[in-house]
């Protein structure tokens, strides 16, 4: 069996250490060969999109993972027009990856919690499996446990890292986040208000935003 492949999707508007150190613990946790940042297009669950461009996003996720062998920036939704799926992004993958080639995709466990609602939800097991990241904040997981889970996936939910590694897509497994109170929202916003960031993002992505004007800032 080959190496898994990890995927991790977002806005990352902007990317910070929250996203990078969950990146870590997600190849470290199912031994991943590496992992792939993936910016979103338009994801069309969405209500409003980006704040930065795509490029800009790419950008600053190239800065912070610069020097990380274990870490790629994988741009192919933001050359897609209209509105984007992860089944697209999962389909293209896995053509390129081949049939036998695990494949690990990222998911939050309130982002998880809405699975069925996604496009063509049933078809993504098809392709990968889902690593469920639990936020310490994160109520209704606190409240249920893994009866957070769709009824409907509780056959696909695994325990045995082996398990999930061991064949190429279909399997659930969930692992808990080391919290870290940083959001993509809040650094808007204390650039917006003229705050520091810096310890929030990697110092490259710091100066990317203010030499680019991004969110606010001065030029």
């Amino acid at each position: 069996m080959a190496s898994a492949l990890g995927l991790f999707g977002g806005s990352f508007d902007p990317v910070h250490f929250g996203h990078l150190r969950l990146a870590a613990e997600l190849r470290e946790a199912f031994a991943l060969e590496r992992v792939a940042f993936l910016p979103a297009g338009r994801p069309w669950q969405r209500g409003q999109g980006a704040r930065a461009s795509g490029e800009h996003r790419a950008a600053m996720l190239r800065l912070a993972t610069t020097g990380d062998e274990g870490f790629v920036v994988d741009e192919r939704e933001l050359g897609r027009e209209g509105d984007t799926y992860t089944l697209d992004t999962l389909e293209e993958v896995r053509r390129e990856v081949g049939p036998d080639r695990p494949i690990v995709f990222l998911c939050g466990s309130d982002a998880f919690a809405g699975i069925e609602t996604w496009h063509r939800w049933e078809s993504l097991f098809d392709l990968a499996h889902f690593a469920v990241a639990v936020r310490a904040d994160d109520a209704r997981w606190q409240a249920k446990g893994p009866g957070a889970i769709p009824a409907s996936l509780w056959p696909r939910v695994s325990v045995n890292r082996r398990d999930l590694i061991s064949v190429p897509a279909g399997r659930i497994m969930t692992f808990s986040m080391t919290p870290l109170a940083i959001s993509s929202t809040a650094i808007r916003d204390r650039v917006a208000g003229g705050s520091t960031i810096r310890y929030l993002t990697p110092d490259p992505v710091v100066g990317y935003i203010h030499q680019h004007s991004l969110y606010g800032s001065p030029a």
